[in-house]
């Protein structure tokens, strides 16, 4: 079974200053909460706990509770015999997860759009730029992530927005994937990215909401038709 260590300790922590300024077990979290979610390991990849405290250079401590921390949001399972791995996302599973965000991640536009700034308009701009001139699928997904993560912030709901944190990064885990195996999706989602941003500098809750829901759709067609193949190949 693949293991996640070689992937640790390519992934470096970009400064000092990102494992300062919070607890060994809130940096550990994130970096392997990153690791997880820049894809290139299968489900299925172990987390052995004492090879990656030797990796970050911590104790084990830290590493138990971050990988339990991330086993309870659904990144992660937890098995005795096999230990933790990358959590393996089922059709049925991502079908629940995409009717829920079908429903919250309309109702985070609308606010967005009744309290967005000028300068937050130009920074959902920015970041639509930035994808549309992006080819590789893992920095692509990491700028979705923070598209759809400042339209939730600039709702100024706090609770909306931890919840669809969540639940985009557990859509992450087969994103990246997925576009690796369909890269023509991402013309598609940069013009439905770019028609977002838009209608969001322009106030048009309706237009923002409607397009973010089929946008939402033909994501999840992405990771079905993900999953199918990888069905196939199984068997």
């Amino acid at each position: 079974m693949k293991s996640i260590t070689a992937g640790v300790a390519d992934l470096r922590v970009d400064s000092a200053a990102d494992w300062q300024p919070r607890t060994a077990q809130s940096s550990v979290t994130e970096h392997l909460r990153r690791l997880v979610l820049r894809g290139g390991f299968p489900p299925g990849t172990r987390f052995p706990q004492s090879e990656i405290a030797a990796q970050l250079g911590v104790s084990t401590t830290p590493v138990r509770e971050a990988l339990r921390q991330l086993v309870t949001e659904g990144l992660l399972d937890g098995d005795p015999r096999r230990g933790v791995t990358i959590h393996q996302v089922t059709p049925e599973e991502l079908r629940d997860l995409y009717d829920m965000r079908m429903v919250l991640e309309p109702l985070a536009m609308a606010a967005a759009i009744s309290n967005v700034t000028e300068s937050q308009a130009a920074q959902l701009q920015g970041l639509v730029d930035r994808m549309d001139r992006e080819a590789d699928a893992t920095r692509w997904a990491e700028l979705n992530t923070a598209f759809h993560k400042l339209l939730a912030e600039v709702s100024m709901r706090p609770l909306l927005s931890s919840h669809l944190a969540q639940l985009r990064d557990l859509s992450t885990l087969y994103i990246v994937e997925g576009l690796r195996a369909l890269p023509e999706r991402l013309h598609g989602a940069n013009a439905e990215h770019a028609a977002i941003a838009d209608a969001v500098r322009t106030h048009d809750i309706e237009r923002a909401m409607d397009v973010e829901r089929i946008h939402l759709q033909h994501t999840l067609d992405l990771g079905l038709a993900l999953l199918a193949s990888l069905g196939s190949e199984a068997r």
